[in-house]
């Protein structure tokens, strides 16, 4: 099993194993390198931990003033002792990304735990009449006679909200831990879920009654978060997009330093996606010695299917290619943890979705306004034809569909949902779950907070991108999954709790007034930041997708192996039919501009055959070669 995760912890590897359980970590060094080997053993007290407990000195004084003794400098440690002496309720203390397993000898329990917004992954598998837990599900490969499946059910969940909803896996027999949740297994007793966090429910500090309040709030919050997540005995850099978010962590990251940081960006060959002019400008402000790796349609066709190995699930954009490429580049640089943006967008509101509701809210109350063309034109400034009138009357009808339904329990998700059900099109008949409006509803309902009515439209539609898109792609997909694919651990100063939950609280005009994205972000960092990327407007963060793999008007070798009559039948999900019928299309002729919906259904079709292929061979890999650092054994 450790052998299938090298990748995540190459530095070292250590086994603990005593009746009724064992323990196995791959290390990654990055606090107290010589001394925080894991699995950690205090007493009858083991900790088996991926990740970072960022205030962690903090902990340790509190606990030293209470008497307690510390042998190491590590956070790895603190962690131990903290749940030693205060239990379940160390967890609302760590401020963190984290999942771990924790042994108690003296009372024979086992807590498996992630953190707060599920940054770090953790999985569970139940096996020859025991529990199996693993940072990544390939590791399960490795158990006899265990197989990994995909459930059509799952795929399809995922399909629609690019996750899977509570504990569900695309596979059957694994369930993830959720975010903020510990499971607690004593016994022989079922297993028991005990939460610990959960988004609006905390006790922020005291909310700002005026913007220009706010903004400083948010300046000083962002800093200390920074400051914590520079915590490291290895070289930290940082990420650089060229959009504010990145910008801001970089800045900070620059006051925060008295040495030259390195900063690592993503060019594009093709110019539609290129951002490196606004990369430059923030290279230029802070003087950083920047490196920027030029990504072309090989580089993506070439690498997809590492990234999905890695991934270990369907992905609906090519986004994570690159990705994974940088942190390649970035463990070759000797650097070995990155900050990046990732967050700012759920917490203060710069997803599109969210100006959307805000339009079909207005629109209910005004159908008649004549402002609603200038409003929609809004939306997308980077789509040519939301700016074109001879298009108006086309948008205008798509979002009329919605006006009924906006403010239901998938808010955002409905529109995300309504693009996506065009998957289930291409599901073999035999496996096609019959999922209907009713279904999808008693899976978000499922989800939500006891809290859930007092939310305004808009944290309500916060709330659930958090709990879906969130970690079930960005922080995987994109972030984990790519970054320790090379050993590199990637750290999220905007996904600080202090920060999140305070941003929560605030007034939904702090954060989107009119149509301004990000607005307290904007206007808080507003002098500092190059005017260019302040102002401009949003861009996701895109690579490109089908073009890619047909080069010469022609499919690539990699789609013609995992999307051929053979393979698609001995995966036995899709409809050969309906897959060959969309491939032709293609064949015809590459159109300059591409769809949403094509792009996301060629990247789906092709990332699960290659991930049900590999789940279903299987990637059995020896133990690592990196040095042992525990081997404890007790025979029972």
């Amino acid at each position: 099993m450790l052998g299938q995760i090298a990748h995540r912890g190459p530095d070292a590897f250590g086994t603990y194993s005593v009746p009724r359980i064992a323990l196995g970590h791959v290390r990654l060094s990055i606090i107290d390198v010589r001394d925080g080997h894991q699995p950690f053993v205090r007493g009858q007290h083991v900790l088996c931990y991926n990740g970072e407990v960022y205030n962690y000195l903090e902990l340790r004084e509190e606990l030293r003033s209470s008497g307690e003794v510390f042998q190491t400098k590590s956070d790895t440690e603190v962690l131990l002792v903290a749940l030693i002496r205060w239990g379940l309720s160390a967890l609302p203390r760590c401020n963190g990304q984290f999942a771990f397993l924790y042994w108690n000898g003296d009372s024979n329990t086992l807590y498996a735990v992630r953190d707060r917004y599920g940054v770090r992954p953790l999985y569970v598998a139940e096996s020859q009449g025991g529990y199996a837990f693993a940072s990544e599900m390939r590791a399960f490969d490795a158990l006899p006679h265990f197989e990994r499946r995909i459930h059509p059910e799952s795929l399809l969940e995922h399909g629609l909200f690019w996750n899977t909803l509570g504990d569900r896996t695309i596979y059957s027999g694994i369930r993830s831990v959720e975010a903020g949740t510990a499971l607690v297994f004593q016994s022989d007793c079922a297993p028991k879920t005990h939460r610990y966090h959960q988004l609006g429910e905390g006790s922020p500090d005291a909310i700002p009654s005026t913007f220009a309040e706010a903004k400083a709030m948010l300046r000083e919050k962002l800093r200390k978060a920074v400051s914590m997540r520079l915590r490291s005995d290895v070289p930290v850099g940082a990420y650089l997009s060229g959009g504010i978010d990145s910008s801001v962590v970089a800045l900070l990251t620059d006051e925060l330093r008295s040495d030259k940081f390195q900063t690592f960006s993503i060019a594009f060959s093709d110019p539609q996606y290129d951002e490196s002019r606004f990369q430059a400008l923030m290279v230029d402000r802070l003087k950083t010695d920047c490196y920027t790796l030029t990504v072309d349609y090989a580089a993506i066709r070439d690498h997809f299917e590492s990234a999905v190995l890695h991934g270990e699930r369907p992905i609906f954009r090519t986004a994570p290619v690159p990705l994974y490429l940088l942190a390649k580049a970035v463990r070759e640089s000797g650097v070995r943890v990155v900050l990046t943006g990732e967050g700012a967008d759920e917490i203060l509101w710069g997803y599109d979705v969210f100006k959307e509701i805000k339009l079909l809210q207005f629109w209910s109350k005004s159908p008649d306004s004549p402002l609603l063309p200038q409003l929609i034109q809004t939306l997308y400034p980077h789509l040519a034809h939301y700016s074109d009138s001879k298009q108006m009357g086309l948008i205008r009808m798509f979002y009329e569909e919605f006006l009924g339904s906006y403010d239901n329990l998938l808010v955002g998700l409905n529109l995300r949902v309504h693009n996506n059900k065009i998957l289930a099109n291409y599901l073999h008949p035999d496996v096609r779950p019959p999922i209907g409006d009713e279904w999808l509803m008693e899976r978000i309902r499922a989800i939500l907070p006891p809290n859930w009515q007092t939310m305004s439209l808009l944290q309500r539609n916060q709330f659930l991108e958090m709990r879906t898109l969130l970690p079930g792609y960005l922080l995987s997909s994109q972030g984990d999954r790519m970054s320790l694919a090379h050993g590199v651990e990637g750290r999220y100063p905007f996904l600080d709790p202090d920060i999140v939950e305070w941003a929560f609280h605030l007034p939904d005009d702090f954060k989107l007034p009119d149509m301004s994205q990000k607005h307290l972000l904007r206007e808080a960092f507003r002098s500092e930041i190059p005017v260019e990327i302040i102002d401009r407007p949003k861009q996701p963060y895109q690579a490109p997708d089908l073009k890619a793999f047909f080069p010469d008007g022609k499919l690539c070798e990699l789609g013609q192996h995992h999307l051929g009559r053979e393979s698609i039948e001995a995966t036995g999900i899709f409809d050969r039919t309906m897959v060959s019928r969309f491939l032709n299309k293609w064949n015809r002729g590459m159109p300059v501009d591409i769809g949403y919906r094509d792009n996301m259904i060629f990247t789906f079709l092709l990332s699960t055959q290659i991930a049900a292929a590999h789940a279903r061979a299987g990637s059995h890999r020896s133990a690592p070669l990196s040095p042992r650092t525990i081997d404890y054994l007790e025979d029972g």
